[in-house]
């Protein structure tokens, strides 16, 4: 038993540095761009999105890596780790579908409703989809794994929700695309609609109890691993069968009118 709990904990444990391989590319990209940019004076903030500019459309593709200051930079890094984390985890078939619509749908909801002439950059679209999807997932999908992650990220970024509102960005003075934010929000909800038949699902209920109680101890990151307890208790009950002494059961036949308290000569 301690062997396979060890050797789940090994599988999460490599499940989760596996997972987290792409979100770490994505950020590790966005510090390349933004400490070239800085070293170089390179002015890459000229190809982010300009709303209902032909010329901005553009932006769509490279916003996400281009930001303004290291705050900026650092707000958004976080969240793309952790959710996009869960993103990889739960959905491995998926994600780059879910990113892409995310991506592609909340830079074009921001270059019809941005207002024009102005320039927007940094990847809180982004952020905004993936936090948007995976709460909507853990909310309309009845998957218990799913649900919980949703409450972490309304727990670790709830506060968000402010941000897609105007009239707040307005009363901090600072220079916030809240139209992204917005366009992120939308663009994540949407994909967690669409594909609702797709990755995780609700579980369905076992008739029998010993099933449930089976499903219940053994997530699926330790797939099989029942099996393998039946394996070795099958292989335990077969040792200890075979090291038992044999019993001989010795019988005598007595007629049935012999008396039977007769001793044998």
């Amino acid at each position: 038993m301690h062997k396979l709990k060890a050797k789940g904990m090994f599988k999460l444990f490599t499940e989760f540095i596996e997972q987290s391989v792409y979100p770490l590319i994505l950020v590790m990209t966005m510090w390349i761009v933004f400490f070239f940019n800085i070293k170089y004076n390179l002015n890459l903030e000229q190809y982010g999105i300009k709303p209902h500019e032909i010329d901005g459309l553009k932006g769509i593709l490279f916003m996400p890596f281009l930001h303004e200051n290291f705050e900026h930079l650092f707000s958004n890094t976080v969240p793309i780790l952790v959710a996009g984390f869960f993103l990889f985890y739960y959905f491995k078939n998926l994600t780059f579908i879910i990113l892409s619509i995310i991506w592609l749908g909340s830079g074009l909801f921001l270059w019809f409703i941005g207002e024009q002439g102005t320039l927007h950059i940094g990847a809180s679209g982004v952020v905004y989809g993936l936090v948007f999807f995976l709460l909507v997932s853990g909310i309309i999908r009845g998957n218990r794994q799913l649900a919980a992650v949703s409450l972490v990220m309304v727990f670790l970024y709830g506060s968000i929700m402010w941000g897609l509102f105007p009239e707040y960005v307005k009363l901090l003075k600072e220079n916030i695309s809240w139209e992204g934010h917005l366009g992120g929000a939308i663009s994540g909800t949407f994909t967690a609609i669409i594909l609702l038949k797709k990755g995780p699902q609700k579980p369905i209920e076992k008739l029998q109890e010993d099933e449930d109680e089976t499903t219940d101890e053994f997530p699926y990151w330790m797939e099989g691993a029942n099996e393998e307890i039946n394996e070795i208790e099958k292989d335990e009950n077969k040792e200890e069968n075979e090291n038992k002494p044999e019993t001989i059961i010795k019988y005598k036949y007595i007629p049935k009118n012999a008396n039977p308290w007769e001793k044998d000569d």
